[in-house]
């Protein structure tokens, strides 16, 4: 844990009100819910003839967040329904396959304890599956996935690369309803100068990434660190630093479809509300008063005539799927984040 001074804004963010027991309040924007369907609508037309949607031909790249933006845009009320959402993936077909039978046969081969991690929290979890028993082409080949989470446990805390440190510490979590101890104080370990994490989990450089950082505050939030600990402070110190004017957060010094969805997701992890400038005042009370633009208005501002979300990766043909389906997750925020705090107000 860095020990820099926190800013100003830990003893407002301590303070604030306790508000709804919600999630997200805006489940009934009507402006998302356009945006979101007309996103999820050119989704379906990008599946491929396996039921999946890798566009970019890396397989397990896009189409477990697919198969969950799918799921998103299906819910019909603000709690979360898994027989909706499991329901409208099986209903989306190529050539008779749905993203459940290339999930079905994904799993059955070696994957990685990331990858294992990620249909468990972006596949499984969500659409009432099987987490032991994973089986969705119900072919009778089961796949213990949390075992193969567990399989990829170092000493160190760590499940391989950082991202997939991450959503593994977030799978335990919903399996077990809690982060390995050692798996915290790894992650907690990287957090840099700046007050966020790069892809390496290396605190020495100076490379931190929105992505990485917004993960991290997901877990950290997952882990049940209190709303004042000085790590996720700085993190969400990172966020306001970084964010643009527009509203957005930047990738690779552009402003980007997929870090701004993964920064919204982040602040809704923790109480806030993206579309206020709420939770940056508690964070940076400096701030207060200052200009703030919605990165949910500007989310919406990206979607192109035929429905996906444009996105600086739109130069390398096929345009993939990913910044369409993790905007989808964060307008709509129905499963993630999957951890959360309480919603609150500015004190």
């Amino acid at each position: 844990m860095h020990r820099f001074r926190i800013r100003a804004g830990l003893a407002a963010l301590a303070l604030v009100v306790v508000a709804t027991g919600c999630k997200f309040t805006g489940f009934d924007d009507t402006g998302i819910r356009s945006t979101s369907q007309k996103a999820r609508n050119w989704l379906v037309t990008q599946q491929r003839t396996g039921g999946d949607f890798e566009v970019s031909d890396f397989d397990g790249f896009e189409t477990p967040d697919a198969i969950l933006a799918i799921a998103e845009e299906a819910q019909q009320q603000s709690t979360w329904n898994a027989d909706q959402a499991r329901s409208a993936v099986r209903s989306v077909t190529k050539s008779g396959k749905s993203a459940l039978d290339w999930a079905d046969t994904f799993a059955d081969g070696p994957i990685s304890a990331g990858q294992a991690a990620k249909l468990i929290v972006l596949v499984a979890k969500p659409l009432g599956l099987g987490i032991k028993t994973f089986d969705p082409g119900r072919d009778g080949d089961v796949k213990n996935l949390i075992a193969t989470v567990d399989a990829g446990a170092a000493p160190d805390g760590s499940y391989g690369a950082f991202n997939a440190t991450l959503y593994a510490a977030l799978a335990k979590w919903l399996v077990n309803d809690s982060v390995p101890a050692n798996t915290l104080a790894y992650i907690r370990a990287g957090q840099q100068a700046s007050g966020g994490w790069d892809y390496k989990n290396d605190p020495a450089d100076t490379d931190a990434d929105i992505d990485t950082t917004s993960l991290v505050i997901q877990v950290l939030v997952a882990a049940k660190v209190s709303p004042t600990d000085t790590d996720l402070v700085q993190a969400l110190s990172y966020l306001v630093a970084n964010q643009q004017s527009n509203g957005s957060w930047q990738a690779f010094g552009t402003d980007d479809p997929n870090s701004t969805s993964t920064a919204i997701v982040a602040i809704t992890a923790v109480g806030g509300d993206a579309a206020s400038s709420c939770w940056r005042d508690q964070v940076v009370p400096a701030k207060k008063g200052t200009a703030y633009a919605s990165p949910l208005a500007w989310l919406r501002n990206q979607q192109a005539t035929d429905g996906h979300i444009a996105s600086q990766n739109d130069r390398f043909p096929p345009v993939n799927t990913f910044a369409t389906t993790q905007s989808v997750e964060a307008l709509r925020r129905g499963w993630l984040p999957a951890a959360y705090e309480t919603p609150r107000t500015c004190s």
